[in-house]
């Protein structure tokens, strides 16, 4: 085969699989779960949570948050030096993020965390 041709080919090919992953990405829903139905069966899954700040530590690179629903579950924020939403006691959250597990306990490694109100 000649360059263009193969050139053509490839070009075509990246083309449709780009709108396939455009199209795709818009179909993605993360699941809203309350803490109660989160256990070690959903290790490393993707969720949304939503609750009440009981109490956080924020230290150089990582904020520790406590989130009660009514059950609480312990949600780690990595920095990445860009952060500029600060969490108080008593925010209401919504997390996105990994469940994930540490010394028997389930916590959720946040991916995005945002204010509520």
């Amino acid at each position: 085969m000649k360059e263009k041709t193969l050139l053509k080919i490839a070009l075509i090919t990246s083309l449709v699989g780009l709108v396939v992953i455009y199209i795709i990405s818009g179909n993605i829903v993360i699941e809203e779960k309350t803490l109660e139905k989160i256990t070690l069966d959903n290790k490393d899954e993707f969720v949304k949570v939503r609750g009440i700040v009981s109490r956080v530590t924020d230290l150089e690179k990582v904020t520790i948050m406590e989130i009660t629903q009514p059950a609480e579950i312990t949600i780690i924020l990595f920095k990445n030096g860009n952060e500029s939403t600060i969490f108080t006691e008593g925010n209401e959250v919504e997390i996105i993020g990994k469940i994930d597990e540490y010394e028997g306990e389930m916590e959720i490694i946040a991916e995005r965390a945002r204010v509520v109100r």
